[in-house]
């Protein structure tokens, strides 16, 4: 939100429920046998080095990718994040940004629930109302409808920004592409 400037206080922004691969069984699965089961070798090391190159450009620690070991099941942490916006979208902000460095900048496995109540603590959550969360299945059912929502508008990719409902733009972007999509949405373009 930097490159907004004042521009950034006009914008409230939330994390919406989408998971790339559904399908990954809750445990997780293999990194390296999962990423090398959809793209071939070449694919899986651009993809690597363009993640790469954007945190370097936006000063985020980011893991080396070839060293994230399990490819997580994510159905737990967006129950979380759905909670964490019942408390407030802040408190869902700051539980993102813990569960995107725990998983991008440590390495971590954020389908295991020890670390999402870890995230969620460091959130400022309730830790015994995480894990309670994290047992049952609170906010399952909103999950799966906010997921085929996503699907109905056509969103297949992650992240995807989507400005004012009417606007998006998907993949890991440079900033200054984010910040031209929100100055459109704000002059109604």
């Amino acid at each position: 939100m930097g490159r907004l400037g004042a521009d950034a206080e006009a914008f409230t922004w939330r994390y919406g429920a989408f998971e790339l691969d559904p399908n990954v069984p809750p445990e997780g699965m293999d990194r390296d046998a999962y990423m090398h089961g959809r793209y071939d070798a070449a694919t899986v090391k651009a993809m690597g080095e363009r993640l790469a190159q954007i945190a370097r450009r936006e000063g985020l620690q980011m893991a080396d990718p070839a060293t994230l070991a399990v490819r997580p099941n994510t159905f737990a942490a967006h129950r979380l994040m759905m909670a964490a916006l019942d408390a407030g979208v802040g408190i869902q902000q700051v539980l993102g940004d813990a569960l995107f460095a725990a998983y991008w900048g440590r390495g971590e496995d954020i389908g295991d629930r020890g670390v999402l109540a870890a995230a969620a603590r460091a959130a400022g959550m309730d830790a015994g109302v995480s894990v309670e969360l994290l047992a049952g299945d609170a906010f399952a059912v909103d999950v799966r409808a906010q997921e085929r929502e996503a699907a109905q508008s056509g969103i297949h990719a992650v992240p995807t920004f989507v400005f004012d409902g009417r606007s998006a733009v998907s993949g890991a972007q440079d900033s200054v592409v984010l910040a031209q999509a929100a100055r459109r949405a704000l002059s109604g373009g």
